[in-house]
């Protein structure tokens, strides 16, 4: 292919335009997904980790029943599934937007332990009046800290994606600060690119067949950042390696940074496909200009 047209000022405006469609590209993303509250909370349900933290808290229910002497089925008679996973998704949805700077109520688990607590003393009170035993100030207290045990474990499990531990750290007030900024910085940014393509157009306003060049390579070398790497983690299931104590932790997490990464896919492989279609046509039109031009100068 030919020397294109104005090539030095060209490749540095191509330079710096795909540098802000980088960056461009990643602030839209954060926004979109990686700051996107709702989406945490659809994670949770699509990847089944409210499922298996449903099976963990019955789990630990049925373990708990031993050294207290009170059957399992005792603890899970109140515990509804349901529940647990609209506990779990109000729980992420306040500390992100906490976290976030959308809320200003510090997040807190606001699950009703009325019914668990009921069906625990009721069971507790007919054991102890039909093996004759006294109820008094430390009975009492015994049944209070049985109880306390088992709610703050319970209570403990419902922040599968860690998103309470991290709005109550702080890190959070640096979230709290960047989040809020995020559409002003997307503005910015896609403006500089406008402003960017405009002079590129600009400069090569003469030779208009120059462009889908340039644009290939700003599409092909801007997707190529994020599909290289993205295809990487997905391929080697380099996230599979992330060691969480818990099922429900692992399935939230690995989840939403997957489907992060199957968007980034997506997107750049359209980009990048793209770009290669607009280069090879760009070397298409100069094949055809330059026959064109050798059979004018044959006819001369």
């Amino acid at each position: 292919m030919k020397r294109l047209y104005h090539y030095r000022p060209m490749l540095a405006l191509a330079i710096f335009a795909s540098l802000f469609a980088v960056l461009t590209e990643a602030l839209i993303f954060c926004h979109k997904m990686v700051f996107n509250t709702d989406y945490y909370v659809w994670t949770i349900s699509s990847s089944g980790s409210d499922k298996a933290l449903y099976d963990e808290i019955d789990e630990y229910l049925g373990q708990y029943s031993d050294p207290t002497g009170i059957p399992k089925e005792v603890y899970t008679k109140s515990l509804d599934e349901e529940k647990v996973s609209v506990t779990a998704k109000k729980l992420t949805r306040s500390s992100l937007d906490y976290m976030f700077g959308r809320s200003l109520s510090k997040p807190d688990v606001d699950y009703d332990f009325t019914e668990f607590e009921n069906d625990i003393i009721e069971y507790v009170e007919k054991d102890a009046d039909d093996r004759g035993i006294e109820k008094d100030k430390d009975y009492y207290a015994s049944i209070d800290n049985t109880i306390d045990i088992a709610e703050k474990k319970i209570n403990s499990t419902f922040d599968v994606l860690m998103a309470k531990k991290l709005a109550l750290s702080s890190s959070a007030s640096v979230f709290r600060k960047i989040v809020p900024e995020l559409s002003l910085g997307i503005g910015i940014c896609v403006f500089v690119l406008a402003v960017l393509l405009g002079l590129m157009f600009y400069i090569d306003r003469h030779h208009p067949f120059d462009m889908p060049y340039w644009f290939g390579t700003l599409f092909f070398s801007c997707s190529g950042v994020f599909l290289i790497p993205s295809l990487f983690c997905r391929f080697t299931n380099y996230f599979d390696g992330l060691f969480m104590e818990n099922k429900s932790v692992y399935y939230a997490i690995t989840s939403a940074i997957y489907g992060v990464t199957d968007r980034l896919i997506l997107v750049n492989g359209i980009l990048f496909g793209l770009g290669i279609v607009l280069i090879i046509f760009a070397q298409v039109i100069h094949i055809f200009r330059v026959r064109e031009a050798k059979s004018r100068s044959h006819e001369h």
